[in-house]
């Protein structure tokens, strides 16, 4: 494993958090950061996890936000307005750190950036607290749609209050660049009055990415609100996420997704696979701009901010990174969790760096599946009912589960989410299907929906306002 550590502004590294990531180490030669791709989306990512990186990439040399293949980039056209920041008050007193090539950087210190082809990872640390930021990017489930894992830690011995996070990005949508028209959904659903992790939304894509400075607007009605297609005007979105306290040791996950697809309705179908709780589509106004979103809708998404952690419930488990068919990588996963990956019937489950698995969680009978075997070194060594719980006589670090089924139910089509203890630290938790399947979703112009394509399909759209809601006692 490669290993550098210096500042962030002048270095690239990988860490032992991200050993999934150290295929090939992509180092710029003037600056950190990286172009990746995933399909037809390429993303320019900072070394410290913001958008806007200048290099050669599909589309040749340029700077690169959001850029789709044939018809350009999504947010660099302007102003580089793309950025985040994180307040938390420590000891009393109200602290930030923040990065954006636009309105500035401020709080923020040394940490480590690593990359592929198709994955970057960033880790800083706040100066005014005990606080390190980490972005994760890489392919998610859906085909032209990166998920980046967000991780913010306490790594200090006392807790942290009120801890906000704060994303803002500038829509400029070929080929009408400055006049697009911006969608913002689950805004209201998910405000801290409603029980999700919404402080603030609206249209500023100009704001500062400092969660202490006011955020504005554009438009006023698009505060806190949920809006269809405003505009035509030069505007973006900006969303402040509120998650409360931090324990000390303690680290609050949630995603953040950014992508393209060549339809609105494919873009829908996008974050409907991938359980978005918060989303904002920039289209065009040009011709089918606004109808049908094309010649590409533009994706900003986020999950795991509708008030409950993810992995800290079946309905909203750790999602998976995709390096290749039937393979799902979880980097650095914490334990006691539910992690969920699309499905055949059996998957081989495998702990890397040292860890050993203690424990293993069905989804409960509300999920619709059936009895599932647990095999170690080919032999059965237990059969869980739905909802059942299953402690290894002896720790391994290598386990299967079979006979899954059924492996989509047209009621209500999910995948298969699964608890998961085990001791020690894991570098990485890995899941492998026993049928190479390509368990990602297709553009809709290009996919043909045979009865095989049609099961992939199906399996990650969710309906999770009919579920019943299930805590781990």
């Amino acid at each position: 494993m490669i290993e550098t550590r210096m500042t962030v502004s002048k270095a690239v590294s990988i860490s032992a958090l991200t050993v999934f990531l150290c295929t090939t180490l992509t180092v710029p030669a003037m600056f950190g950061g990286a172009i990746i791709t995933t399909g037809n989306t390429s993303l320019g990512v900072n070394d410290q996890g913001h958008l806007n990186f200048a290099g050669s990439g599909p589309g040749g040399p340029g700077t690169y936000g959001v850029f789709r293949a044939g018809v350009g980039d999504a947010i660099s056209p302007g102003c580089f307005c793309e950025g985040w920041g994180v307040a938390v008050t420590a000891s009393g007193i109200r602290t930030s750190g923040f990065v954006n090539m636009s309105s500035g950087n401020g709080g923020v210190g040394a940490g480590s950036f690593g990359s592929t082809s198709s994955t970057a990872t960033s880790i800083v640390s706040l100066t005014g607290a005990p606080v390190t930021v980490e972005h994760l990017y890489g392919p998610s489930l859906v085909t032209d749609v990166f998920q980046a894992q967000v991780r913010i830690t306490n790594n200090g011995s006392d807790p942290l209050s009120d801890l906000v996070y704060r994303r803002v990005m500038d829509w400029d949508v070929p080929p009408t660049t400055f006049r697009e028209y911006v969608t913002h959904q689950g805004v209201t659903a998910n405000l801290e009055s409603a029980g999700g992790n919404v402080r603030y939304a609206s249209d500023n894509g100009f704001a500062s990415s400092n969660p202490l400075s006011p955020a504005g607007s554009v438009v006023a009605s698009t505060v806190n609100s949920d809006f269809d297609r405003s505009g035509p005007a030069d505007h973006g979105s900006v969303f402040d996420f509120a998650f409360g306290d931090l324990a000390p040791g303690g680290t609050r996950i949630f995603n953040i997704f950014y992508g393209s697809r060549d339809s609105r309705a494919g873009a829908e179908a996008a974050v409907a696979a991938l359980g978005a709780n918060v989303v904002s589509f920039g289209q065009s106004s040009g011709t089918g701009g606004f109808t049908s979103g094309t010649p590409a809708t533009f994706l900003f998404a986020f999950g795991g901010v509708g008030g409950i952690e993810p992995g800290t419930n079946p309905n909203v488990p750790i999602l998976p990174f995709v390096p290749a068919p039937a393979t799902f990588v979880f980097p650095a996963p914490p334990p006691r969790r539910w992690f969920d990956p699309p499905f055949v019937d059996s998957f081989f489950y495998e702990l890397l760096g040292g860890a050993l698995f203690t424990e293993v969680g069905t989804p409960p009978l509300s999920f619709g599946f059936g009895d599932v075997d647990i095999e170690v070194d080919g032999s059965v060594i237990a059969t869980l009912a739905p909802g059942s719980f299953f402690s290894f006589p002896t720790p391994v670090a290598k386990f299967r589960i079979s006979g899954i089924s059924p492996k989509a139910d047209a009621g209500d089509p999910t995948a298969f989410p699964t608890f998961l203890d085990w001791t020690g630290t894991a570098t990485e938790l890995r899941m492998t299907g026993d049928v190479g399947i390509d368990a990602t979703i297709p553009e809709p112009s290009t996919f043909v929906l045979t009865a095989g394509a049609s099961l992939i399909l199906a399996i990650r759209f969710r309906r999770l306002s009919n579920r019943k809601k299930y805590t781990r006692a």
